[in-house]
């Protein structure tokens, strides 16, 4: 009996705090899962940073998920974002 209710209440406190496999990712890892950018928080789990086919429906132009690193006039960009389609083609060689 008090296991089960030990085991009640600690299910009871992981679904109250939003309880998840901890990935092992390092503190703003980005990775891409699908046509999603994810970045990685201080609980060692990735979370959605952009949904890529949301900004494509929004912005009206085709977006996809890569990584990119650039420097720019605000700094240097380094991670997994959202990146107009034909700009990812071009960075892999596509080109125009």
């Amino acid at each position: 009996m008090m296991k089960a209710l030990a085991l009640t209440a600690l299910a009871v406190v992981c679904l109250g705090a939003h309880c998840r496999p901890i990935d092992g990712c390092g503190l703003g890892a980005t990775r891409c899962t699908g046509n999603t950018a994810e970045i990685c928080d201080a609980d060692g789990s990735y979370h959605e940073l952009a949904d890529c086919d949301e900004v494509s429906a929004r912005s009206g132009a085709p977006f996809v998920c890569a990584f990119v690193d650039e420097t720019t006039d605000d700094g240097h960009i380094t991670g997994h974002t959202c990146v107009p389609a034909s700009d990812a083609d071009a960075a892999a060689g596509g080109g125009r």
